[in-house]
């Protein structure tokens, strides 16, 4: 069998899909440098994702500054898989979290 076969990647999938799986889904970003990204996300108690998402640029070059954290925050949408999107906010220079 396979890597792509394998009950993880077959969990994998169903996230990216939108498909809440042990209380984890994927969300999709929408604007800022990750833009179409997904983040594989834990749930709370109440079914809802973290309040906010912070997203750093890697040692790849970016038209943007790689050590800023970007920040999103989640959006309740009817038109994604998982319910939520996680909308670009703005970037965040503080170095915490």
């Amino acid at each position: 069998m396979g890597a792509e076969d394998s009950e993880h990647m077959k969990v994998v999938h169903r996230w990216l899909a939108g498909e809440v799986v042990n209380n984890t889904v994927g969300i999709k970003l929408t604007g800022g440098p990750f833009n179409g990204r997904t983040k594989i996300v834990q749930l709370d108690r109440d079914g809802l994702p973290p309040a906010r998402l912070r997203a750093r640029g890697g040692q790849g070059k970016g038209p943007w500054n790689p050590a800023a954290r970007h920040t999103y925050t989640p959006v309740r949408t009817p038109d994604a898989p998982a319910g939520w999107t996680y909308e670009y906010t703005g970037t965040d220079a503080s170095t915490d979290g």
